[in-house]
C-alpha cells in the first residue's frame, strides 16, 4: 500500500465513515431489508447462508437481502444483492435494515437503532477451545471491547445443545435470548441430502465406488506446519484394507495455515488419490460426504459427530499443544473419538476400529451434551425473522 492509499484509508475510517454513520441514523428503516455478514465479508457461507437459503424459499414475501462481501465477484443466489464490506454503502444498508445477521462479533457495523433486530449466529457450537470471556486476558483489548458492544446489541443467539447454551450464557458477555434450535449449517448433516453428496463427488470428479477420508486439522498459534506432514497414501491403504472400499484423501486445512508451493503437503497433492479441498466453499458439505474424518483439536469433530461419521483424532504434537496452546474445555483423551499421538498409533487405531463400540460411545456423548440438532434449525430461525419483520 502506497502512502496516499494509506492516507485515504485513514480519512475514510476516521472521518467519512463516522459522518455517514451519523447521517444514516436519521434514515428510515426498510421493514423488508436484511443485511448479512459472514466472517467480515468472506462470502456466501456458514450459518447465515442456510438462513438466507430458507428465506429465499418464501415466495410470498418480497425481501431486500443484502450480503456484504470483500470480493464483488463472490457468487450469491438470485434474490441476494452484494454490497462491498466496510464501505459507505454498507453503513447505509445496516442503518436502514430491519434485520441484521452476522456470525462474528468484530465486523464493521454502526450502532443499532430502535426497531432493528440483530441475530448473532456465531460460527461455532460445541467446541474444544476456551473462548471469549474465558480467555479475556489473552485477547486483544480492542476485540474485547467490540465483542461486548456486539453482545449488548444482539437480540438473539442460536445454540445446538444444553452445553453450548451454558457457554453462551456464562462466557459471551450476553444475557439475551438464546434459541436452542440447532445451527442452520448443521441441517445438511442431519438431513443428508443426496444432491449435496453428488455435488461434492462431481466437484472432485470422483466415482460412486470411491469413499472420502477428509483431513481437516486446526492451526497452530506459532505457525508450525510439521504436525500435518505424514504419509497420506498409507492412510488410504489402511482404510481400503479395513473397510473394504476405495478411498481418496481430501485435504482441508484451516484458513490460518499458510503453506508455500514447495511444502511437503503441497507436493503430496495429486489428482488421483489426494485432493486439495481448501478452496471448496462449504466445509459442512465435505463433512456430510466424507466417510472418515481425521482432525486434531478442531471443533469440526463435533459437527462430524452430528452426521454419524467415523472420526479419528491425530496430533503428533499433542503434549506440546496441551501445554502451550489455548485452554481446552474437554479432556481430549476422554472423548469418544480414537486419539493418536503418533502416526503408528493412528495406523493401529484404524486397524482395530470397533464400529459398534464407537457409535455406542458417540450416542452416549451426544446425550450427555444435550444435543439439539434435528435438521430444521434454518426453518425455525426463518420463522423467528419473519415474525420480527411482520411486527414492522
Amino acid at each position: 500500500m502506497c502512502y496516499w492509499q494509506w492516507v485515504l484509508q485513514k480519512v475514510k475510517q476516521k472521518i467519512i465513515i463516522p459522518i455517514i454513520m451519523m447521517i444514516s441514523r436519521l434514515s428510515r428503516i426498510n421493514p423488508n431489508k436484511i443485511v448479512v455478514d459472514n466472517f467480515g465479508g468472506r462470502g456466501y457461507g456458514d450459518n447465515p447462508k442456510y438462513i438466507i437459503d430458507e428465506l429465499l424459499k418464501d415466495s410470498q414475501r418480497e425481501l431486500d437481502i443484502v450480503w456484504l462481501v470483500n470480493n464483488m465477484n463472490e457468487p450469491v443466489p438470485n434474490g441476494v444483492r452484494k454490497v462491498k464490506y466496510n464501505s459507505v454503502q454498507s453503513i447505509y444498508e445496516y442503518s436502514t435494515a430491519r434485520i441484521w445477521i452476522d456470525n462474528i462479533k468484530n465486523s464493521v457495523k454502526p450502532r443499532k437503532k430502535r426497531g432493528q433486530y440483530y441475530v448473532q449466529t456465531w460460527h461455532g457450537g460445541i467446541g474444544l477451545k476456551a473462548v471469549e470471556k474465558q480467555i479475556e486476558k489473552e485477547l486483544d483489548p480492542r476485540y474485547v471491547r467490540l465483542a461486548k458492544r456486539d453482545a449488548k446489541q444482539t437480540d438473539l443467539m442460536l445454540s445446538d445443545s444444553k452445553w453450548t447454551t451454558e457457554i453462551f450464557s456464562n462466557w459471551f458477555w450476553y444475557d439475551g435470548r438464546i434459541a436452542e434450535v440447532g445451527f442452520p449449517r448443521n441441517d445438511v448433516l442431519v438431513k443428508k441430502p443426496q444432491s449435496v453428496i453428488k455435488k461434492v463427488y462431481d466437484h472432485f470428479s470422483l466415482q460412486e465406488n470411491q469413499k472420502i477420508v477428509l483431513y481437516a486439522p486446526t492451526f497452530r498459534d506459532d505457525g508450525d506446519v510439521s504436525p500435518y506432514i505424514f504419509d497420506y497414501n498409507k492412510i488410504i491403504d489402511l482404510l481400503n484394507w479395513k473397510f473394504g472400499n476405495e478411498y481418496v484423501f481430501l485435504l482441508r486445512l484451516h484458513p490460518n495455515i499458510k503453506l508455500d508451493s514447495k511444502s511437503y503437503i503441497a507436493q503430496s497433492i495429486d489428482d488421483t488419490k489426494v485432493f486439495n479441498a481448501n478452496s471448496y466453499n462449504d466445509v459442512q458439505e465435505l463433512l456430510l460426504t466424507a466417510d472418515v474424518i481425521i482432525t486434531d483439536f478442531s471443533s469440526l469433530m463435533f459437527d462430524a459427530m452430528i452426521a454419524d461419521k467415523k472420526v479419528f483424532l491425530f496430533a503428533k504434537d499433542f503434549d506440546q499443544y496441551i501445554a502451550t496452546q489455548r485452554r481446552l474445555l474437554f479432556n481430549v483423551e476422554q472423548l469418544p473419538f480414537p486419539l493418536s499421538k503418533s502416526i503408528s498409533t493412528l495406523h493401529q487405531q484404524i486397524e482395530t476400529f470397533d464400529s459398534k463400540k464407537y457409535f455406542t460411545n458417540l450416542n452416549s456423548f451426544r446425550d450427555e451434551l444435550g444435543l439439539q440438532e434435528f435438521g430444521n434449525a434454518a426453518e425455525k430461525v426463518k420463522d423467528i425473522i419473519v415474525t420480527e419483520i411482520q411486527k414492522g
